[in-house]
């Protein structure tokens, strides 16, 4: 009897509840005089604004807001004598192919951050790295002004992106990247391609799965190139 309890309770399903709740997020900001677009950088899993910030900057134009937030969910880790603090964006089960929590409340967040920082309805670029590149062209969907979405280390999913974009996809992979393989980024690449989307894709040669010169090279080269075209 017992047994048949516990696995009644077991098989019970969870409920869910959704709430309107406060949010607080931190990041690293650099703000021309006069800007004439707005670049977001969204960061790797267990990382911060911050660093993404420290890679990107010195390839990025100087006419440029950028903004470069934590995520909104802490993942605290002790370090010796001190609590290190890296986020997520949302949280994904890789075994189970299931979210525990998806996209929505970083997207709903980080719409609010954009009204606030980008007032004047600047043109705007994405540039994510790894979680925060699965993040990009969906976050990017949600705000007219987005001219560009650059995806690094990170595979762009065919299965979550279902309506045509009105902006391009390109997505800038490392050769040596053995937490996401460059085989599997190009595949979502060509499965976008395939639905009609416009998304380009690059091999990284010299590049694992990290933020390198010869990307930061790389993603100066593409905005200079998008800079009359699409700003």
């Amino acid at each position: 009897m017992r047994c048949s309890s516990l696995k009644r309770l077991q098989e019970q399903n969870e409920e869910r509840w959704q709430f309107h709740a406060l949010a607080i997020m931190d990041g690293m900001v650099r703000s021309p005089k006069d800007p004439q677009q707005v670049i977001l950088l969204l960061h790797g899993l267990n990382e911060r604004g911050r660093r993404i910030y420290r890679k990107l900057l010195p390839y990025l134009p100087e006419d440029a807001l950028i903004i470069a937030p934590n995520a909104p969910f802490p993942l605290p880790r002790q370090k010796e004598n001190r609590m290190v603090m890296g986020y997520s964006w949302y949280f994904y089960d890789k075994f189970e192919r299931n979210y525990y929590l998806n996209q929505d409340m970083a997207r709903s967040w980080l719409n609010e951050l954009l009204k606030q920082k980008n007032p004047d309805k600047l043109p705007l670029t994405i540039i994510g790295f790894s979680q925060g590149g699965y993040l990009a062209p969906l976050l990017g969907s949600d705000i007219p002004e987005t001219k560009l979405v650059i995806g690094l280390g990170c595979e762009f999913r065919s299965q979550l992106i279902t309506h045509t974009l009105k902006f391009p996809l390109i997505g800038l992979h490392g050769k040596l990247d053995t937490i996401i393989t460059h085989e599997s980024s190009h595949r979502e690449a060509e499965g976008l391609r395939s639905k009609g989307i416009v998304c380009q894709w690059q091999l990284i040669e010299d590049a694992a799965h990290e933020i390198t010169p010869s990307m930061g090279h790389k993603i100066k080269e593409i905005l200079e190139a998008y800079g009359n075209r699409s700003l």
